[in-house]
C-alpha cells in the first residue's frame, strides 16, 4: 500500500492516492492503543519482508491510533502464511483479525483519508484468506538428494552445530539434531545451509530478534534483519506438516530464518513446522536469550561464527 499526499494549506482539502494491492496487503485488526509500529513490525516480519506498515491515526486524537493497521509484504505468499499464523492469535492478550485488505471505494480528493471511512474498515475485518491463492502456495518442491554424514554412518538423524559469538566473545557451541525422517525438505534445507554446500549459509550470520522466554530467531544472512535469508531451493517453500510439537527447545523455518524456542509453545503448534531440536548447548542458549528484550531488539551482536555438520 503507497500514499502520496500533498498538503498545501490547512483550509483546503488532503489529497490522498491510495493504491491497495489486495495480494500483497493485510488488515490487521484488535489493535491495543500500547502496540505500537514496532511492535506489529517484530510480530509479522517472520512471515516475509515487509515494505510498509500504516496505523492510521485517530483524527479526534492524533495521538491513538484507531486500532488497526495495514501491512504491506512483498510477496502474497508471506500474506497468506501471515494470515495462517496470526489470525485470531492474540497480541499484547487481546485477539487478531488478520485477513487481506480490500480495496476502499473513496474519491482521489477527499478530507477523510480512507481508512476514517467507517464502510471501508468495516468491509476489512471479516474477509476469509483465498484458498486458490494457499493451494498455488503448496505446490510440491523436489528435495535436494543428498547423503549426509550421519546417513553414511547409518544414523537416522542428521546433527548440525552452530559456533556462538556475543560481541567479540566466542560463548561454545550448540548441537541441534534434525528431524529428517519426519520434514525431510525442512530439514535437508537447515543442515546444507549449516554446511554452506550452495555457497551461502548461516556461517557470520546474526541472531535479529531475540524475545526472553519466547524464542530466538536468525538465519537472515542477506539483509541482517529479518527482511532476507533464502533456502536452497532458491526461494521459499510451502510447510511440511505439523506432525511434531513445540514441546522442548529447537528451531523452525520456511526459508532461511529459524526460530530456536527457549521453552515451550503449545500455542505454535500447527503453526510452525517443528524440524530439530537442541541436544547440547542449552547453556549457550540461555546466554543468548538473555540478550533479548521485549520488543526482540537483541542488546548485542549475538552471531554465528562457524557452523557445520558434526
Amino acid at each position: 500500500m503507497s500514499f502520496t499526499i500533498i498538503l498545501s494549506n490547512s483550509l483546503f482539502n488532503l489529497k490522498l492516492v491510495s493504491v491497495v494491492n489486495p495480494k500483497t496487503t493485510l488488515f490487521v485488526g484488535g489493535l491495543l492503543q500500547t502496540v505500537n509500529e514496532q511492535i506489529v513490525n517484530a510480530a509479522f516480519i517472520p512471515f516475509g519482508e515487509i515494505i510498509k506498515i500504516q496505523l492510521p491515526r485517530d483524527t479526534d486524537n492524533p495521538e491513538n491510533h484507531r486500532g488497526f493497521a495495514f501491512i504491506e509484504y512483498e510477496f502474497a505468499e508471506d500474506c497468506l502464511a501471515a494470515i495462517e499464523n496470526m489470525h485470531l492469535s492474540e497480541l499484547h492478550g487481546k485477539l487478531l483479525k488478520v485477513n487481506l485488505a480490500r480495496q476502499g471505494k473513496y474519491h482521489e480528493i477527499q478530507t477523510k483519508a480512507v481508512w476514517e471511512n467507517d464502510d471501508f474498515v468495516r468491509s476489512n475485518k471479516d474477509v476469509p484468506p483465498p484458498p486458490e491463492e494457499k493451494a498455488k502456495l503448496e505446490e510440491s518442491i523436489p528435495i535436494e538428494k543428498t547423503t549426509t554424514k550421519k546417513q553414511k554412518l547409518g544414523n537416522e538423524h542428521p546433527r548440525v552445530y552452530f559456533d556462538i559469538s556475543i560481541e567479540r566473545n566466542h560463548c561454545g557451541r550448540i548441537i541441534m539434531e534434525l528431524f529428517n525422517d519426519v520434514v525431510p525438505k525442512t530439514a535437508e534445507n537447515f543442515r546444507q545451509l549449516c554446511t554452506h554446500e550452495k555457497g551461502y549459509g548461516y556461517k557470520l550470520s546474526k541472531f535479529h530478534r531475540i524475545i526472553p522466554k519466547f524464542m530466538i530467531q536468525g538465519g537472515d544472512f542477506t539483509n541482517h534483519d529479518g527482511t532476507g535469508g533464502k533456502s536452497i531451493y532458491r526461494g521459499k517453500f510451502a510447510d511440511e506438516n505439523f506432525i511434531l510439537r513445540h514441546d522442548k527447545p529447537g528451531p523452525n523455518t520456511n526459508a532461511s530464518q529459524f526460530f530456536i524456542t527457549t521453552q515451550p509453545t503449545p500455542w505454535l503448534d500447527g503453526k510452525h513446522v517443528v524440524f530439530g531440536h537442541v541436544i547440547q548447548g542449552m547453556d549457550i542458549v540461555k546466554k543468548m536469550e538473555a540478550m533479548g528484550t521485549e520488543t526482540g531488539g537483541p542488546l548485542g551482536k549475538v552471531w554465528v561464527k562457524d557452523s557445520g555438520e558434526c
